[in-house]
């Protein structure tokens, strides 16, 4: 596959950052403050100038003033803007951001934050460090009063690239917070309710606790045919034989059948069995358990989904 122009001009780029003797890739990084927590610290301390710290992002943004850089970084936790001048980092250093910067580069600015006059709090650079240098641009949209415009809307793309997805959409990183306090919260009420959490085979002699197509595979040791598992529900049962009387497995199963934007090959499941009993006790459980996440999660069991508001309380 052919090097896009862009992803030419990045390659000479490194080999000159090589040349300078600069590491493009170094293997550590003393990053002090998210830039969360940066912004933070300095409301704290009531916006004093003496709050020094050093970030690290990925360079989001960038204004060349001549003899001065402002900038944005961007981390897992938000954004905030630099500015870098020749006098304050030195001249190579300032070249080196200057003319061998691109969007997509990972760097680490050092020094003391202060309120611009547009009201924005932003690091006076008085070092920086190049941490990786980007060689494919990234798929960057727009901001417009706040509200951030992806160029990067394929849907069939951004599947497939989740990646890139994820890395310039902050909206879609929320949704994988979202889902990790979802099945956090689902462990918690399970544990309350004197529920044990187990493990299970997914390597299989005999597949069942549910009608699908197994995927098969074959242990070279053993001369045998194995297969992934479609379901807990075979094993789960066997340990309420073994005196357990209330387990649970949040894990992958494994279908070899159909796939569309419902229907995956691979998946997460929830399963949980409880001795004594019955399914009028199982549903009420579940009310309970949706609940509660519902609570943990977002704070109310009033949700809106696709425009429509959902009330999720029992019954």
């Amino acid at each position: 596959m052919a090097l896009s122009d862009q992803e030419i001009q990045r390659l000479n780029k490194l080999d000159q950052i090589r040349e300078q003797g600069i590491d493009p890739y170094p293997a550590r990084c003393r990053r002090t403050h998210t830039t969360r927590q940066a912004m933070a610290e300095f409301a704290e301390s009531l916006e004093s100038s003496e709050v020094v710290v050093s970030v690290t992002g990925r360079l989001y943004s960038f204004r060349d003033m001549g003899k001065s850089i402002f900038a944005h970084i961007e981390d897992g936790h938000g954004k905030l803007q630099v500015y870098v001048r020749q006098k304050d980092v030195g001249q190579a250093d300032f070249e080196l951001f200057k003319r061998r910067s691109d969007l997509g580069d990972f760097y680490m600015f050092t020094g003391p934050l202060f309120r611009t006059h547009t009201g924005e709090i932003t690091v006076r650079v008085m070092s920086l460090q190049l941490l990786a240098k980007a060689l494919s641009p990234l798929p960057l949209g727009k901001e417009k009063d706040g509200e951030r415009f992806s160029a990067f809307a394929d849907k069939e793309a951004r599947y497939r690239q989740r990646y890139a997805d994820l890395a310039v959409n902050p909206d879609v990183r929320q949704l994988f917070r979202t889902r990790a306090r979802v099945v956090r919260a689902l462990r918690h009420f399970l544990d309350e309710h004197d529920f044990l959490e187990v493990e299970t085979p997914i390597l299989q002699p005999i597949y069942g606790g549910a009608a699908a197509r197994p995927f098969t595979t074959h242990h070279n040791q053993l001369h045998q045919d194995l297969y992934l598992r479609i379901s807990f529900e075979l094993y789960l049962k066997r340990l309420l034989v073994g005196m357990y009387e209330r387990v649970y497995e949040i894990g992958r199963d494994f279908r070899n059948e159909g796939v569309s934007y419902k229907h995956n090959p691979e998946f997460t499941q929830l399963e949980f069995y409880a001795a004594y009993m019955d399914y009028h006790d199982v549903m009420d459980l579940t009310e309970q358990m949706i609940a509660y996440v519902a609570e943990q999660v977002v704070g109310s069991t009033t949700i809106t989904y696709q425009g429509h508001e959902i009330d999720l309380a029992p019954p």
